[in-house]
């Protein structure tokens, strides 16, 4: 998923020419505390709430804030987990994209983000979540894939995580079926530490719950 089908539609940046006081006004119609700034169509930076009432006058124009603004940005080719690591490098929650001409295309929101994050991961889809925990040495992906696929079912999602003391992986898979048993008896048949597993309705429920809940908090 690439950065230039996560712009957000309707959300116009800041002029630098514009005054604070507009700035101030765009944020809270946008329901943001951040809007690019632009110049021609040449994207200068990034501004927040806090750096507008900052301003010795409110009704100064935004270039005459004196410290110069972060430019966070991606290009439009990047991918979203660029887009995800440049918001959290920069404590943002919207992200301006570019065109290769260095043109200011739009802008990328944290709830943007998220609904694409979750869509692929799955997160939305019925399935079982599977934890597992294995030496790195011993680590195949395609022996994972194999044990999933041996008992008629489909990985929808991977992650990992290393900790760098143990040398240990662990694993998340989440898995097209909720029928988990004969998965988890195979995976222990070959020796992976099964850590965690999630299969009942109530854990999908719960799932959807908490990502409604975010979404609404974003909403704020």
């Amino acid at each position: 998923m690439f950065a230039k089908e996560l712009v957000t539609q309707g959300i116009a940046p800041i002029d630098n020419s514009d005054s604070g006081e507009f700035a101030i006004l765009r944020m809270h119609e946008y329901n943001v505390n951040q809007l690019p700034v632009v110049e021609a169509e040449k994207y200068i930076g990034i501004i927040s709430m806090d750096e507008v009432v900052s301003l010795n006058r409110i009704n100064d124009p935004v270039r005459n804030i004196l410290t110069p603004l972060r430019r966070p940005f991606v290009y439009d080719s990047a991918h979203l987990f660029e887009v995800m690591k440049i918001a959290i490098e920069y404590n943002v929650k919207v992200v301006p994209v570019l065109g290769r001409d260095e043109k200011y295309i739009g802008l990328i929101t944290a709830e943007s983000c998220i609904r694409a994050f979750a869509k692929m991961q799955s997160v939305m889809s019925e399935g079982g979540i599977i934890q597992l925990s294995v030496p790195v040495k011993d680590f195949q992906l395609s022996e994972i894939a194999r044990i999933v696929e041996s008992n008629h079912a489909n990985i929808l999602s991977f992650y990992s995580q290393i900790d760098a003391d143990t040398a240990v992986m662990e694993v998340t898979l989440k898995v097209n079926t909720t029928e988990l048993s004969a998965i988890i008896a195979s995976f222990e048949r070959y020796e992976y530490d099964v850590k965690g597993v999630f299969r009942d309705e109530n854990y999908e429920e719960e799932v959807k719950d908490r990502y409604d809940a975010l979404m609404r908090y974003l909403d704020v």
